[in-house]
């Protein structure tokens, strides 16, 4: 998805006079997109059904501007319009930092010595870690100066759209791993200790990305907070932990737990960029919003012309399909991930009754309704992950187990199983085989007796 956006603003240029109006002035500065924001396009509708919709999103201050603080009769969100310059500024310090150039090849550095899961290390490779963290220590420490700055913020820009630049959550990537590559340095040297303050900047990072408006944002907080997760396993279960060590791990999550955003805020930012989306396509840039290898397929099957008028014709219908079927899925936000399948299959199922009619939502189907389940679906892995670690942490702490200790992606009881020596928090994504949070018990109980769920019983008969 990220490099489809980046490639959005290369092809605006070329394409726009592809698209619905075929005499649109070519796209070249930022403020050129960003003046589809105010929606003109919507705004002006004869829809009375559409604009009733767009109503309801001006009261709950979700528009693209409204989620930027501007304009709004609340001071309150001031702030966010504000931060803008600020997280600009905190960008161009990152590409400085990771320039677009170094990237792809400290990515590729990087991504050989991560390990999959866990966190340990053989001899090996914890030489080329070593390696790797000294080569790249000075950039690994400019961008601890800047990602622990109290004003370090990266808000999403919504009057870009789908135009507005990640590319940052690259260098965030990068940066992320050396911290937590060096946290893996400070665990060889038999420090764990000392490795919670790398974990602590990649757990603030993680909440920052997560924190935002933007379903991509939120995707990427969530990618982080599981390398975050690794690293928390890694100092875990060091030999050299101690009980002081294990009550700050459990605090820092408990922390991230009490702060955790919402998933409708991320529907919501991406509703946002989907009003965007539907302005730049009255305003003439349909083409311009999908690939080469896209536009080729729909010039074989359609015909570009025939396509640009159809399109053009059901735009109303397209966007207010669209704003419905974003209000479902922001209102089932209120239920947790596993009981929200039936609405997206009921999603699936009115694009599937209406492909290939007069009616058919063509922008709402192929560019802004992808990936809906998979989405909601990372938001719950993230939650689930840190409550097992959390729950880990607790009961090798001696605490009482809570019941019921629900999985908030499956519905499903965690395993629970605690014995003299350890405990085990298993269950947490059984389709895709996530390795269950182990934690050592330090300070036993002589007279603690061995915990084991049910279910981890039937499980092992």
């Amino acid at each position: 998805m990220q490099s489809r956006w980046n490639f959005v603003f290369l092809m605006l240029p070329w394409l726009c006079c592809c698209a619905c109006k075929q005499n649109e002035p070519p796209i070249k500065e930022p403020s050129d997109v960003a003046q589809y924001a105010t929606l003109p396009g919507v705004t002006n509708t004869h829809n009375e059904a559409l604009q009733a919709e767009l109503a309801r999103l001006l009261a709950e201050q979700a528009t693209p501007l409204q989620l930027m603080g501007k304009p709004s009769r609340s001071k309150s969100v001031q702030p966010r319009l504000e931060a803008i310059p600020r997280a600009a500024a905190a960008v161009a310090r990152l590409d400085v930092i990771f320039p677009p150039n170094f990237r792809d090849s400290g990515r590729e550095h990087l991504d050989k010595v991560w390990p999959a899961e866990g966190f340990e290390f053989t001899p090996a490779t914890l030489h080329v870690v070593a390696s790797l963290t000294e080569r790249y220590r000075t950039k690994r420490e400019q961008y601890e100066q800047e990602a622990s700055a109290v004003d370090f913020q990266l808000p999403v820009n919504h009057s870009l759209g789908l135009t507005a630049d990640t590319s940052y959550l690259d260098a965030i990537e990068i940066g992320h791993r050396l911290e937590g590559l060096y946290a893996a340095e400070l665990l060889a040297g038999g420090d764990p200790e000392a490795a919670i303050t790398p974990l602590r900047l990649m757990l603030r990072v993680s909440e920052l990305l997560a924190a935002e408006k933007s379903i991509v944002s939120r995707g990427a907080g969530a990618l982080r907070r599981g390398e975050t997760l690794q690293v928390l396993e890694g100092i875990a279960r060091h030999s050299a932990a101690t009980p002081s060590v294990h009550r700050q791990l459990n605090m820092l999550l408990d922390q991230q737990l009490e702060r955790w955003p919402d998933d409708a805020n991320a529907w919501i930012g991406d509703r946002a960029q989907g009003l965007h989306t539907y302005e730049l396509v009255r305003g003439g840039y349909l083409l311009s919003l999908f690939t080469y290898d896209e536009i080729r397929e729909f010039r074989d099957e359609i015909g570009i012309q025939q396509l640009a008028e159809l399109v053009a014709r059901n735009i109303d219908q397209d966007e207010l399909f669209y704003l419905q079927t974003m209000r479902n899925i922001v209102d089932v936000c209120r239920r947790p991930h596993y009981e929200r399948g039936a609405v997206f299959q009921q999603i699936e199922t009115n694009l599937e009754l209406l492909r290939g009619r007069d009616s058919y939502p063509f922008v709402a189907d192929q560019l802004l309704l992808l990936q809906l389940e998979q989405g909601s679906r990372l938001m719950a892995l993230d939650r689930a992950r840190c409550e097992a670690w959390a729950l880990a942490l607790r009961l090798a702490g001696g605490d009482v187990p809570p019941k019921p200790t629900i999985n908030p992606l499956t519905g499903d009881e965690f395993f629970v199983d605690v014995t003299e020596t350890q405990v085990t928090i298993d269950a947490i994504d059984p389709d895709q085989g996530q390795a269950a949070a182990i934690v050592p018990r330090l300070s036993l109980d002589a007279a603690a007796l061995r915990i084991s769920s049910p279910l981890l019983r039937e499980r092992r008969q």
